[in-house]
């Protein structure tokens, strides 16, 4: 079984512990509002119990007028009838109620409560609460001011607000962490593939000058040899001297191509008929598979590539693709273009490819064949990717393996 990794567990953390802090910020934000009506009916449960003890020692209720607390609005004594037999506003004692919302607490086991909104505009707390005084029982209706309570909303809400922004500050720090780190391991990457290139470029250099000259010789004596020698036994094996040494060629060759130290994007070249056709000859003289072709291109397409690369991409993958197909088997090349980018995509009709070859095959040195270098489609990455572009590879729907290839085009005219 497949261990989660780093980035993973990472992930699933910081996503469950967001989901705890959203439930801890949304939870105390819903609380705050009971906690804050607790709070408004201990002080309307207080203040009763104070004003209840004044009226009772003074029947008149003239220590009422007295009475001031920084949280009541106002507050008036009511009797069954409705008539106001207290008013903290003198002008209005002895009135009557225009309203029955005392009513209710004459029988209600609990205080009756409400919001209103008092004539300036503010929303107030109003609780009706049962007095008893010697001889009756009266209804204190008491209107707070609601701000401590506010408080405790705001507060609850601010601190909601703020575990938000900072959660959301945590993931968006998180990922930019995270694109540092993956950007810092593409260059770490990308410096240990110059390495590469640097210390392979330095071992193609020396097999350009100590292994290409001999095998110049080697291959030019095998040859001779061939022609002259009449015993067919010996002529057969100087066939086989000169075949391996064009092979050994070949592979210093597409070494130097692969550690070549250029810009294949610093050019235009126009992909046409004529093009393509050589670009095929050369293969035919290379490789003695015989096969179909079937290619087809757009007129006019001019990709942002410099000729003597794009002819040199285009010749690894119709070699690959001759060397995969069966005797009289097909290859197919084709060109299409978009706003962006033009489609490059070589098909054959062999067997296709493996799981790990679909994997590995742009690999420096892997290869299917017993004989292959496995630097061609290497070579072609390389290439492509100096270019700006992308190259896959993929099993077509069909059967057999497919090479696609996205190229930039040319940005203006060039002549060529």
């Amino acid at each position: 079984m497949k261990r989660p990794g780093a980035y993973t567990l990472l992930l699933t953390g910081g996503i469950l512990m967001t989901v705890f802090l959203l439930w801890f910020a949304l939870s105390s934000q819903q609380n705050a509002r009971p906690v804050a009506r607790v709070l408004l009916q201990g002080l309307a449960f207080s203040l009763r119990q104070t004003i209840e003890n004044l009226a009772a020692r003074d029947p008149s209720f003239k220590a009422l007028s007295d009475f001031r607390y920084r949280d009541i609005a106002y507050f008036a004594l009511i009797d069954r009838s409705g008539r106001i037999r207290f008013h903290q506003n003198p002008e209005l004692t002895g009135e009557t109620v225009g309203d029955d919302r005392y009513l209710p607490a004459f029988s209600a086991a609990a205080p009756v409560e409400s919001s209103i909104r008092l004539g300036t505009g503010e929303e107030a707390y109003e609780s009706h609460l049962l007095l008893h005084l010697p001889g009756e029982t009266l209804i204190l209706r008491l209107v707070l001011h609601t701000w401590q309570a506010d408080q405790i909303i705001n507060r609850a809400r601010t601190g909601t607000t703020l575990l938000l922004t900072l959660t959301a500050g945590a993931w968006v720090l998180g990922f930019l962490l995270v694109r540092l780190q993956k950007r810092e391991v593409r260059r770490r990457e990308q410096l240990a593939r110059q390495e590469q290139m640097a210390r392979l470029g330095e071992l193609g250099a020396v097999m350009a000058h100590e292994v290409r000259t001999p095998l110049a010789g080697i291959k030019g004596y095998a040859q001779l040899l061939e022609e002259r020698i009449t015993d067919d036994r010996s002529r057969k094996f100087a066939a086989l001297i000169a075949q391996e040494t064009v092979r050994l060629e070949g592979l210093v060759s597409d070494l130097l191509d692969y550690t070549r130290q250029d810009d294949p994007g610093d050019g235009c070249t126009l992909l046409n008929e004529a093009f393509i056709d050589q670009v095929w000859n050369t293969v035919e003289r290379n490789e003695t598979q015989p096969a179909k072709p079937e290619l087809s291109t757009l007129p006019d397409i001019r990709i942002a590539c410099r000729p003597e690369r794009l002819q040199q991409l285009l010749i690894n993958l119709l070699s690959n693709a001759l060397q995969a197909i069966p005797a009289g088997g097909t290859v197919w090349l084709s060109a299409t273009k978009s706003r962006k980018m033009i489609t490059l995509k070589v098909r054959d009709s062999g067997a296709g490819l493996s799981e790990e070859a679909l994997k590995r095959a742009f690999d420096p040195f892997f290869t299917t064949r017993l004989r292959g270098s496995g630097l061609g489609l290497a070579v072609c990455r390389k290439i492509v990717e100096g270019c700006g572009g992308i190259i896959s590879a993929a099993n077509a729907d069909g059967g057999g393996a497919e090479i696609i290839v996205l190229l930039p085009p040319c940005k203006k005219r060039e002549p060529l």
